[in-house]
């Protein structure tokens, strides 16, 4: 019994066994047919339009060997643009071939034909001038019935050509059998024409989904992206009209000209592409460039697109495509610049990846179609270039898509939050008011810490020096913190200079920030003037490092900076003063009993803060003397910006006039009447910023006392 089983097991195995063999070895081959190359036997003869097989047959004669070389642009053997072409090919039927039905393969053949054999017409693919339209990328299919065929001698065949503006005929003509030749040019026809349909159809779609996605969320940062997406999908569309417009013909208006499909698809939708693809990627790494620029972009769109609507001929259109380019390349380097330094920033480079490798299957395709067809004359296969592009639109698809949901995920959770807090909202207050507290808590014992530090390192607010009297007023908003930073520089009794900043933003931050730039200005300004370099070279590196140590913080810095001289026998000072996008400061002239400020002539020529990286800046030196009795006014912009109830400026107009009114006094009784001022002014008012005004009075620097 155990043996009869073990027999029977290995008989079912062997049963499957030899089932599986016999289910895979019976199917069915593919049948092998014969081809008959007939490429080498290809003539032409030029002709005018309204030539006819009739006339052809009687120039028999007159047909000119077309060498290949020609081939790829049959507009190079026309000597009137306006002519068509001929082919003839005479082949006499292999011997395979006995009362097999027969046909013509032909790869590409642009841009329209019409075959005739042995004097019988056979198929026409898209038509000639006046009523012109290209057959596109389709393949070519001729099947030629038995009896206008003859087997034992020879065939002509006669094909009339209109070359248009791509005209070529591929080095890929056979005759073959005709199931043989009719599948060939089903598969080439549907990658090179009707696949072409389907990209069409979906970057329609594409289209018209993101812009609608810009128009539902263009209220939202970042959706600019949505819309250059969305138009570099739509003029893709255009552009691969020509690619199957014999698939399509029947969409096409009668009253709309074929010249001019191919003037908009080829020339102006290739134009405006290359501007939406550059586009697109400033975009998406949030690069905004200045309108002076972007109308430049625009320019470098509308200028070959308006010469292009008025070119008259085939010829003349493709003559100018070489100048398409150099308008393209100006684009390019525009754009160009800006996405290679986004490549150095630590924040953008995964975008600058990501681009990357979105744009890589096009390039590559672009590399692989000039080896394919420009080295190896492969004409058999359709251009890749079209599949890379598609490739690219939808890896940018992808990272879109998931772009959005990423956002939509995030606002989804925040819908979740506030219905949570909804829910729980007495709570939840609660427990930050408490959390609020002890932040408060732990927040004031670090602005002491600021204000005691700040306070160590500021100088005093009065001091007298030879030949000045120095009165400094200075009030945080803040807890004692201010982002204001007033500082004096000099050298045993002489007074070498002095300097007001003004650091962006309050509390901790502005605070800390201060104490840095204190220690970089100090630095910069003594190394200075000990190797007697320039106050506005002083500044530019003052600038520089403190770009350099503030390392992600985002504070910029406004101020003055002032050098002074000795003193003349006149007892005249020399002074220097540069400023980095600080209010003016102004000077009493004691002379002439006027008030001034103190600014470079060329206004022009003055710009730029300290602290911004890649912001270009220029600090030139403004030059003056200040005589006995002469006064300095220095102060921030929280003094004019300050408001009264009325909402009113106190601005630098009341400075000026209290100026005059009390120039005989001493710099702290100016500072006091300016400060008592601001204070009557701003009553019933919330000060916003924080404060900070210096007086400088020239004294006889022959009186000083120094103080012991």
């Amino acid at each position: 019994m155990y043996d009869m089983l073990i027999n029977r097991r290995q008989i079912n195995i062997i049963f499957l066994i030899f089932s599986f063999f016999t289910l895979f070895s019976c199917k069915n081959k593919k049948p092998i047919y014969h081809r008959q190359d007939v490429s080498n036997a290809i003539y032409y003869l030029e002709t005018p339009v309204d030539a006819n097989i009739g006339y052809v047959m009687q120039n028999n004669g007159n047909f000119t060997e077309l060498k290949k070389e020609y081939r790829s642009n049959l507009n190079k053997v026309l000597k009137n643009p306006n002519n068509l072409l001929w082919l003839r090919i005479n082949f006499v039927p292999d011997a395979e071939f006995k009362d097999k039905t027969i046909a013509l393969f032909i790869s590409q053949l642009q841009s329209s034909s019409w075959l005739w054999c042995n004097g019988n017409s056979i198929r026409k693919y898209g038509s000639i001038p006046p009523h012109e339209i290209s057959c596109g990328t389709v393949a070519h299919f001729f099947m030629f019935p038995k009896p206008i065929i003859n087997y034992e001698g020879q065939n002509s065949i006669y094909i009339q050509v209109w070359p248009g503006p791509l005209g070529m005929i591929s080095n890929t003509v056979f005759i073959g059998e005709q199931p043989d030749v009719f599948s060939l040019s089903e598969k080439h026809t549907f990658f090179n024409a009707k696949i072409t349909i389907a990209f069409m159809t979906i970057m329609l779609l594409i289209f018209f989904l993101y812009l609608l996605l810009y128009f539902v969320l263009h209220k939202n940062t970042h959706t600019n992206v949505y819309l250059y997406y969305s138009f570099l999908s739509l003029f893709t569309s255009f552009f691969l009209i020509p690619f199957c417009i014999s698939e399509i013909a029947w969409a096409i208006p009668p009253f709309i000209p074929y010249f001019l499909i191919i003037k908009f698809c080829l020339n102006i939708s290739a134009q405006v592409t290359v501007f939406f693809a550059n586009s697109f990627m400033l975009s998406y790494l949030k690069i905004k460039l200045p309108k002076k620029v972007y109308i430049f972009r625009i320019l470098f769109i509308a200028i070959p697109s308006i010469i292009i609507l008025f070119i008259p001929n085939y010829k003349v259109l493709f003559s100018f495509i070489p100048y398409q380019l150099i308008f393209c390349m100006l684009d390019f380097v525009i754009c160009t610049p800006k996405l290679i330094i986004s490549f150095f920033k630590k924040e953008k480079k995964v975008d600058c990846i990501k681009l990357t490798f979105g744009f890589m299957p096009v390039l590559l395709c672009v590399l692989g179609d000039i080896v394919i067809r420009g080295g190896m004359k492969i004409d058999t296969i359709p251009y890749i270039t079209l599949y890379g592009w598609q490739i690219t639109i939808y890896i940018f698809l992808f990272y879109l898509v998931q772009e959005f949901g990423t956002t939509f995920v995030h606002n989804l959770q925040l819908k979740s939050q506030v219905e949570h807090l909804n829910t729980n909202l007495e709570e939840i207050v609660a427990m930050r008011t408490k959390e609020l507290s002890e932040a408060n808590y732990v927040l004031s014992k670090g602005l002491e810490s600021v204000a005691q530090v700040q306070k160590n390192v500021l100088p005093p607010k009065e001091k007298m020096f030879k030949g000045w009297d120095f009165s400094a007023f200075y009030r945080p908003l803040d807890n004692n913190v201010s982002g204001d930073l007033y500082d004096f520089y000099y050298t045993e009794e002489k007074l070498d200079g002095i300097g007001i900043f003004d650091v962006s933003g309050h509390g901790i931050t502005a605070g800390l920030m201060t104490i840095l730039s204190k220690g970089i200005i100090s630095q910069h300004f003594v190394n200075g003037l000990e190797q007697n370099i320039s106050l506005t070279k002083v500044l530019e590196e003052i600038n520089d490092t403190y770009i350099k140590e503030k390392v992600n913080v985002d504070n910029y810095i406004t101020g003055l900076l002032f050098k002074f001289s000795n003193f003349d026998e006149n007892d005249v000072c020399h002074c220097q003063l540069v400023n980095a996008g600080h209010p003016y400061p102004l000077f009493y002239d004691s002379k002439k009993q006027t008030v001034s400020e103190i600014k470079y002539e060329n206004q022009n020529e003055q710009y730029g803060i300290i602290g911004i990286e890649g912001l270009d800046v220029s600090f030139p030196t403004v030059n003056f003397d200040a005589s006995i009795n002469d006064v300095i006014i220095c102060f921030t912009d929280g003094i004019t910006d300050s408001v009264n109830i009325d909402n009113e400026d106190f601005k630098k107009d009341r400075i000026i006039k209290i100026l005059k009114e009390n120039a005989h006094l001493s710099s702290c009784e100016i500072g006091k009447k300016i400060m008592t001022s601001l204070e009557s002014f701003t009553k019933g008012t919330t000060i916003h910023d924080d404060i900070t005004l210096i007086v400088l009075k020239r004294n006889n620097s022959k009186n000083y006392i120094e103080s012991i």
